[in-house]
């Protein structure tokens, strides 16, 4: 097992390194002069080498000191910004919520500002991608997937299924807006999802029967898939989640003779257990509202 030096040693060398004096090391930490050299050297027996050297009144660094400084003060910086970071855990009105790509980014994410002015004292923590197997009411207060969490001590709410819709840039939707479906996939490049390889159910059929199509890109984030869509480098078919901003913003159209088909059931859920503070509830029972 690795033996760490003691923390208190470290503060010492820091205090010493950065003030260029045991002395002042010592009134900065509260301590004795003698305290500071005898925890200068444990470091010192610790490294196998001398730190600093005396220099008049003071001490420097030596080669290797100089070195470790850099190292301890790193090291220090990350364990303050890591208690900085979990403040927000003690933060009655944080919430931690685990959610799907789709959901934050075509749902959570427009309706931040909206979030904001009925809510503005709460704190989400928003965690993607993550498939908790349970929730623990520690690392996590909220999740919202595909997949539900069973067992007596979880709430689920089934939310609306989102829907995949094709989509395409304007320019591509001008040129199909004639083109009846199914011919109208073979007149522009398909952009594919690596999460719907088949890029939708009814479309192996449609090629066994002869209908020929050109695959242009195959990208494993439906974002990116929107953003080349947007480009008009082809007709996509994604979650309407991913692609609602763009729609709105004109910045990609629907094409509507292209059928889309039905997600799975999204699920909301929490502990059967009291809330870890009140903002779980409200923000629960926000997100119910906004999908009804």
């Amino acid at each position: 097992m690795r033996k760490f030096p003691p923390l208190q040693a470290l503060l010492a060398f820091e205090a010493a390194s950065r003030l260029g004096s045991f002395t002042r090391a010592a009134v900065e930490l509260a301590l004795t002069q003698s305290a500071i050299s005898h925890q200068i050297l444990q470091l010192e027996e610790w490294t196998g080498q001398p730190l600093f050297r005396r220099v008049g009144r003071g001490v420097v660094l030596t080669a290797a000191g100089e070195l470790y400084a850099k190292t301890v003060a790193n090291a220090l910086t990350i364990l303050s910004d890591g208690r900085d970071r979990i403040d927000a855990y003690g933060n009655p009105d944080s919430v931690v919520l685990c959610c799907t790509p789709q959901f934050a980014t075509g749902w959570l994410v427009p309706r931040l500002q909206e979030l904001r002015r009925s809510l503005p004292n709460i704190e989400v923590w928003l965690t993607v991608g993550w498939e908790p197997k349970e929730i623990d009411r520690l690392d996590v207060d909220l999740v919202i997937s595909e997949n539900p969490i069973f067992g007596t001590e979880v709430i689920r709410t089934q939310l609306p299924a989102d829907t995949v819709v094709a989509i395409c840039g304007a320019q591509t939707a001008s040129l199909l807006k004639d083109v009846a479906f199914p011919e109208v996939l073979g007149q522009a490049p398909l952009l594919i999802s690596e999460l719907r390889p088949d890029w939708a159910p009814w479309l192996p059929e449609l090629r066994r029967s002869g209908l020929k199509i050109n695959r242009a890109m195959t990208i494993d984030d439906d974002r990116l898939v929107v953003a080349a869509a947007e480009q008009e480098a082809g007709i996509a078919l994604v979650p309407r989640y991913f692609a609602e901003v763009a729609l709105r913003q004109g910045r990609v159209q629907l094409l509507s003779q292209v059928p889309g088909y039905a997600l799975s059931p999204i699920w909301l859920m929490k502990s059967s257990k009291p809330a870890r503070n009140h903002s779980v509830e409200i923000i629960h029972d926000w997100i119910v509202a906004e999908c009804r």
